[in-house]
C-alpha cells in the first residue's frame, strides 16, 4: 500500500482514505521490562510530524520499563536522553503505558502501521505469541509499514512465512551474551537472532552497541536502542512514502 500524504491542520492525513494516520505501538507486559527509547524516540519522532498513536500490549494495562533504561535511575545506561526525559515529565503520556489496551478485541483497521517496541520483556512474551502473530498478520496482508527494534523484533518469528528470505537486523546474538554478563544465562527463554534466523531471515547486524537499521519492502528493523531515532526515520519514510533527504 503506497499512501500520498498532505499536512493538515499540524496532523498528518493520508489522501486516501481522508484520515489521521494512525500507528499500533506493542509493548511487553513482562516484568523484566521494555527499553523505555525505543517507545518514546519513535512516539516524539512520529507524533511531532501529527500522526496519532496507541500503545497495546499483550494482557492490557501496566507495563513495565527496563530500570537501566530510565534516565532517573542512578544506574542508567541513558542518563542523558532527553526525548525520554521529556515523555516521563508528561503525565498524560506516562498514563498511556501504565493503562495500555489489550490486543484482543483491537480494530486493527483504524492503524496504517505497527511499531514492536523492543527491551529484554518482549523475548518473554511477545514470542512465541499467537495473538501477536494475528496482529502483525492483519498488517503484512494489507501491506502496511511493521517494523520492530531489539528484542522487539523476536515478535516477527511468529510470522515465520512472512520473513522467510528476508533482511532483518535485531539485537544480536553477541549483544546477548554480552547482556548474559548483567542478567545472567538464559536469562529469557529465546534469543532474537536465532529465532529469525531459524524462520528463515536473513539477519544481519554491526558491532555490539552500534547502530543499524534494515529495510526490506515494507518491513523495517532496528538493531538497539543506539538505532532508535534512525529507525524511526526509517519507518516514517516508509509510511508516508516521502524522504526527504536528497543526495546530489
Amino acid at each position: 500500500m503506497e499512501f500520498s500524504v498532505l499536512i493538515y491542520g499540524g496532523s498528518l492525513y493520508n489522501k486516501r482514505i481522508g484520515e489521521i494516520m494512525k500507528v499500533l505501538f506493542i509493548i511487553t507486559n513482562a516484568k523484566i521490562g521494555y527499553w523505555l527509547s525505543e517507545l518514546t524516540h519513535p512516539y516524539f519522532l512520529l507524533n511531532e510530524r501529527g500522526i496519532e498513536i496507541d500503545i497495546a500490549s499483550p494482557k492490557g494495562g501496566i507495563t513495565t520499563k527496563a530500570a537501566e533504561s530510565d534516565p532517573y535511575f542512578a544506574k542508567s545506561w541513558e542518563p542523558n536522553d532527553l526525548i525520554s526525559k521529556g515523555f516521563l515529565s508528561d503525565k498524560s503520556l506516562v498514563a498511556k503505558v501504565e493503562n495500555t489496551l489489550p490486543l484482543a478485541g483491537l480494530d486493527l483497521d483504524d492503524y496504517d502501521a505497527v511499531h514492536v517496541v523492543g527491551g529484554i520483556g518482549a523475548a518473554v512474551d511477545l514470542y512465541p505469541n499467537e495473538e501477536v502473530g494475528k496482529v502483525l498478520e492483519h498488517f503484512f496482508a494489507k501491506g502496511q509499514v511493521v517494523g520492530a527494534i531489539c528484542h522487539g523484533v523476536i515478535a516477527l518469528g511468529n510470522n515465520a512465512s512472512r520473513i522467510n528470505g528476508r533482511r532483518v537486523t535485531g539485537f544480536s546474538l553477541a549483544e546477548d551474551l554480552e547482556a548474559e554478563k548483567l542478567y545472567g544465562k538464559d536469562f529469557i527463554p529465546n534469543y532474537p537472532q536465532p529465532v529469525l534466523e531459524k524462520a528463515g531471515a536473513n539477519f544481519s547486524h554491526v558491532e555490539p552497541w552500534g547502530v543499524r537499521v534494515q529495510v526490506d519492502g515494507r518491513m523495517v528493523t532496528g538493531q538497539n536502542q543506539q538505532s532508535a531515532s534512525e529507525y524511526t526515520l526509517a519507518f516514517h519514510h516508509l509510511l508516508t512514502a516521502h524522504n526527504p533527504v536528497l543526495i546530489a
